[in-house]
């Protein structure tokens, strides 16, 4: 057997022998752990012995050419290029992008590159955590991208990008421009897979053009991506890998809720004055507090019991205690935004220190809206200038149960 793919869960513990995995040089006495829902090709370069472990559900094919050909003849053709090089890999979902960008990482790696690589899907999210976009570069070859040290991240909010699309295109900008900063060689940028509709061209094409790579490599089956690439130059076209893995929605919301367990397991409750600490995406603290008097006057015309409110005369922001239901709310303000109070308790937010560096994430679980006062869940201890509110409710076990179209509050 010259050649084939392992399906995780498993574990290969070479022998003795040489492999090859996804490029990177495996040498005897070396471990692969290959996770549930990933794909590993192999290529055998000499005889050898390899302990191979199989969980459930896991097993091993066969596959003549693991890399295709065409992977190598792209590689061959950016490597190639003149330095600095940005190169964009677009794709459906399931087609293979992270694979081929792990296997050019470790090939530009092994020509003595300095290789940054930006993962610019926070539902699927490799380098850094779920509801973020980061990057990092290799300090050695990989076999899987969360191997790649995080250098930073961006707090987009959602597990998917259509529901913040210009907020990622911005985001992806600034972690380009990072990586050229900290002296990158070679920039790495694995889109995710959202490539049908008009929205996703919008997306993809705006995407392409504020980063303006050397060279965008389009992973297709047939001509899925042509209404996004066609006009574009240097575009080089590939076939998916017969390694690529088709995962289930089941199984990628399984994937960030692990990544959200193993994050939070060593968390505190930590309180944070929103007086002397930044609060971003939310129009809670940027009005002016209603009094006691216009809270009841509005709760007798609503029929609903207001607990706290803000206004600047163009939007309403306020607190019931009941389940707020108001019809017409247009003839009320420009703008009105309530909340329950207790269901902030859950949604994640993005926590940052001075220089907006990312810290990390966390999860609220009070808000005192009179006395500006937000508890929130997270193992971050550094101390937090800027919070940024999310979109997304985690319960107790960190599993994700609503997702707003927007910041709640």
């Amino acid at each position: 057997m010259s050649s084939f793919v392992i399906y995780g869960p498993a574990f290969l513990h070479l022998c003795s022998g040489k492999i090859l995995a996804l490029g990177k040089t495996v040498m005897p006495g070396e471990e692969i752990i290959i996770p549930k829902g990933k794909s590993i090709p192999i290529e055998v370069l000499e005889d050898s012995l390899i302990e191979i472990n199989l969980g459930s559900n896991a097993c091993i094919k066969e596959i003549p050419d693991p890399i295709p050909l065409c992977w190598k003849e792209a590689i061959e053709k950016i490597i190639k290029n003149d330095l600095p090089i940005k190169v964009m890999v677009i794709g459906d979902t399931d087609s293979g992008k992270t694979t081929f960008s792990v296997y050019l990482a470790n090939i530009a790696f092994q020509y003595g590159m300095r290789v940054a690589v930006i993962d610019l899907d926070p539902g699927q999210a490799e380098i850094s955590l779920p509801t973020t976009i980061g990057y990092g570069f290799l300090n050695n070859t990989i076999i899987s991208m969360d191997k790649i040290p995080l250098n930073d991240a961006i707090f987009i909010g959602t597990t998917t990008p259509s529901d913040a699309p210009m907020k990622m295109i911005i985001s992806a900008k600034k972690l380009v421009n990072d990586a050229l900063n900290n002296n990158a060689d070679i920039v790495i940028i694995n889109t995710c897979g959202w490539v049908n509709g008009v929205y996703a061209r919008e997306y993809k094409c705006s995407l392409i053009q504020i980063i303006s790579p050397d060279f965008i490599i389009a992973i297709q089956k047939g001509n899925e991506l042509e209404h996004i690439i066609r006009n574009f130059e240097n575009v080089i076209r590939i076939t998916s890998s017969s390694a690529s893995r088709i995962r289930s929605k089941e199984e990628r919301k399984e994937k960030r809720e692990n990544a959200y367990s193993k994050y939070f397991a060593n968390s505190k409750e930590r309180i944070i004055d929103l007086k002397s600490t930044k609060i971003i995406c939310s129009y809670y603290t940027y009005g002016n507090t209603l009094s006691k008097e216009l809270l009841e006057k509005l709760s007798k015309e609503l029929c609903l019991k207001i607990l706290y409110g803000e206004t600047d005369g163009k939007f309403l922001f306020l607190v019931t205690e009941d389940e707020p239901n108001i019809m017409n709310k247009e003839k009320i303000c420009d703008e009105l935004i309530t909340i329950k109070k207790g269901s902030e308790k859950g949604i994640i937010v993005g926590l940052y220190k001075n220089n907006r560096k990312f810290l990390g994430l966390g999860i609220i679980s009070e808000i005192n809206y009179e006395e500006r006062k937000m508890k929130i869940i997270t193992p971050v201890s550094d101390d937090i200038s800027l919070i940024q509110v999310g979109n997304l409710k985690l319960n107790e076990k960190y599993c994700e149960v609503f997702k707003y179209a927007r910041a709640p509050f």
